[in-house]
């Protein structure tokens, strides 16, 4: 997820995912990446694989039993009980140390023997003393009764209608990245992950949407009733969810799997035909990474006052905007980018998890990348490049421009919240496009499927990550992971080229021009080593050849053309993150507008000619005409995906998402940005 901040366009109390977090608001681009301090004489992969902000804590988190009652909406308070079962990892451990925020009053410790233990509150942690030291390996079980005076929006928000229309008391929770232990004790960090039950005591007329199974609703003669849910397999404890509201459920499956849409009563003739998209979207995900969705069931609940989406695991939290008939033109980002990315989270964020927020591109980018996937699945690959690939790239190049420069993985920041940007997102996304086109298909899927099973339930590193590729596919993966992941920058290519008629040769010369600046704190690549695809076109046809630039300032290439070349394509399909200065005469760039076969060389072409370098009026009016042309014909699917800005009915996005174009007749759909994922 992102950061709250990221999600409305202003500060709020608690930090939220927001996971197609995908990326940021232009205006906030700048102000997330702001450089902390610089690490002095370790480089960023030593910074990284010392795992410096990975907290170290001597005890293994088995299973916590939740149990939640008395929720006051005025005082925003509960009471709670908490039972803890753990297995020490260093012997003799005498003490336990558990995050718990300020909020929450301990009235009692109790081991498992009903013994009285001794604790102590300092600050957001809390010391539970056992009754004697608990050997190596020994498990160790105790109970914590308290209760808890929430500060709204800090882990658990709750909602009062205020007089609004679609908008029923409930109260929602949001874990990631740190907000759980604001509302019951728990270790909240992402490396270690258990098993747990949540009952919420409630009143009658309150749904209780939770994690994992449903496994008891009991009445109560209070007119109350108590819901447990237990999820297992064990996730990362900031995937804990608790959602209390009125809420009807309409029922799905998928292989026999429960599929789940919990909406106000009020959405319910709505919610089919937007989640309805679900059950095919998870056979994908799938049969794409040859694991089986992973979990009891999957349910999709909407809340009011959300950012946009959290992947809990199996229980993702989503915005209550579900769009009429109408809006679908205007908002259909929501069934296309919001459902796909936080269902993909049930694989890459919930199944393996990042162990440090250093790590969280294999979190988010993971998530950012198979939502274009899906694109690809069902629109095609050629929307997929122009929609997902290029719109990936575009929100890199906008957030670089802005001066938001950083590494993909790096320990150099102020706060969690400050990695949720356009690095975790839309670069990362790019980044995994890259990997895939040079493993190929095969590898690609091989070390996905490898990297899944092998870490499954655990939680992960960026080296783990790299290493898995290399055991599937038996390629050194240093050179790209280091360029990639753990430098900042990308190259910009000066590419000139000539053609020998008489030795039917084409040479193509690539210099490196862009230039590392001294004075930033993160590490840089100085010149790039990488494939690149080369598309040539003569008068007997195409054909793609695969070149390596090395890490040079200018390298020449002599590929054999039979005849004059038409057309010659610097990265076929657009994989490079790049710029890239090729003139070309301008007949050629009318050529490759009209008859290249990859749709990324089509469309560079047309923007160099629509960008008026080429000073005849006919070529630039053709060129405009046809790249309006173009435009035109994949304007809806423009729409559908426009994913860059993070909206919010507090920041006017309602009005921005379904306000004009959804109140006038005959209103063309309109791109739609958003930084609303998690």
């Amino acid at each position: 997820m992102a950061a709250a901040e990221f999600c409305t366009g202003k500060p709020l109390p608690s930090r939220l995912d927001c996971r197609m977090r995908s990326l940021l608001g232009w205006a906030l681009l700048a102000a997330l990446a702001a450089p902390s301090a610089p690490v002095a004489a370790q480089s960023n992969a030593e910074r990284v694989a010392n795992d410096s902000y990975t907290r170290s804590h001597d005890y293994d988190l088995l299973h916590q039993r939740i149990e939640v009652r008395n929720f006051d909406w005025d005082s925003t308070s509960l009471d709670g009980r908490v039972t803890t079962s753990l297995v020490a990892l260093r012997p003799g451990l005498d003490s336990v140390i558990l995050d718990a925020g300020r909020g929450l009053t301990v009235t009692r410790v109790v081991d498992a023997r009903g013994t009285t233990l001794k604790s102590a509150a300092h600050g957001d942690t809390l010391v539970v003393y056992p009754a004697r030291p608990v050997a190596f390996h020994d498990t160790l079980r105790f109970s914590i009764e308290y209760h808890a005076r929430i500060d709204n929006g800090r882990g658990l928000t709750f909602i009062e209608p205020e007089g609004r229309e679609h908008r029923p008391q409930q109260i929602w929770s949001q874990g990631e990245d740190e907000n759980n232990h604001f509302w019951f004790p728990t270790y909240d960090f992402p490396n270690d992950k258990m098993t747990w039950e949540l009952a919420a005591t409630v009143p009658r007329q309150y749904t209780v949407v939770s994690n994992g199974r449903l496994v008891a609703d009991r009445r109560n003669p209070d007119g109350t009733h108590t819901v447990t849910w237990r999820q297992d397999p064990g996730s990362a404890t900031y995937l804990v969810s608790l959602i209390v509201a009125p809420l009807v459920r309409l029922a799905d499956k998928w292989r026999g799997v429960p599929v789940d849409y919990y909406v106000y009563r009020a959405d319910s003739s709505r919610a089919r035909r937007l989640f309805g998209v679900t059950p095919d979207m998870i056979e994908v995900y799938s049969r794409l990474t040859g694991v089986r969705y992973p979990w009891a069931k999957y349910a999709q609940t909407t809340v009011a006052d959300f950012f946009g989406g959290m992947e809990n695991v199996s229980a993702t939290t989503l915005v209550d905007w579900l769009p009429d008939e109408r809006a679908y033109l205007d908002r259909p980002w929501y069934q296309w980018i919001l459902i796909p990315h936080e269902l993909a989270h049930q694989w890459f964020g919930d199944y393996v998890t990042c162990r440090s927020w250093s790590d969280i591109w294999l979190n988010e980018s993971f998530a950012t990348y198979f939502q274009a996937m899906w694109d690809e699945h069902h629109l095609g690959h050629d929307d997929f490049l122009y929609l997902d690939v290029k719109g990936n790239q575009d929100q890199y190049y906008t957030a670089w421009k802005a001066g938001s420069r950083r590494p993909i993985v790096t320990k150099n920041y102020a706060s969690p919240d400050s990695v949720f940007d356009t690095y975790a997102y839309p670069r990362g996304g790019a980044v995994l496009h890259m990997l895939r086109t040079w493993l190929g298909e095969d590898n690609w899927w091989r070390a996905i499927n490898h990297y899944l099973t092998k870490y499954a339930n655990q939680p992960v590193d960026t080296e783990q990550f790299r290493i898995a590729i290399e055991e599937a596919t038996g390629q050194s993966m240093d050179w790209f992971f280091d360029e990639w992941l753990y430098r900042m920058g990308h190259p910009i290519f000066q590419i000139t080229k000539s053609y020998d008629a008489a030795a039917k040769k084409l040479t193509l010369t690539v210099k490196q021009t862009q230039k590392p600046d001294p004075d930033w704190q993160y590490p840089q690549v100085g010149l790039f080593q990488t494939p690149v695809d080369i598309e040539i076109v003569t008068s007997s046809g195409p054909r793609i050849e695969r070149v390596n630039i090395e890490a040079r300032e200018e390298q020449s290439f002599t590929l054999a053309a039979d005849s004059e070349p038409l057309l010659v394509n610097f990265d076929y399909g657009n994989t490079l993150i790049k710029q890239v200065e090729f003139n070309k005469p301008t007949a050629e760039l009318m050529y490759q507008a009209s008859r290249d076969q990859d749709v990324m060389g089509r469309m560079w072409a047309l923007g160099q000619l629509a960008d008026g370098a080429h000073h005849s009026r006919k070529s630039l009016v053709v060129g405009r005409s046809l790249q309006h042309d173009v435009i035109v014909a994949s304007t809806r699917m423009t729409a559908i995906h426009g994913a860059t800005q993070r909206i919010s009915p507090e920041a006017g996005g309602l009005s921005h998402i379904g306000g004009p174009a959804v109140n006038q007749q005959g209103a063309e759909p309109r791109m739609v940005h958003i930084d609303s994922l998690r």
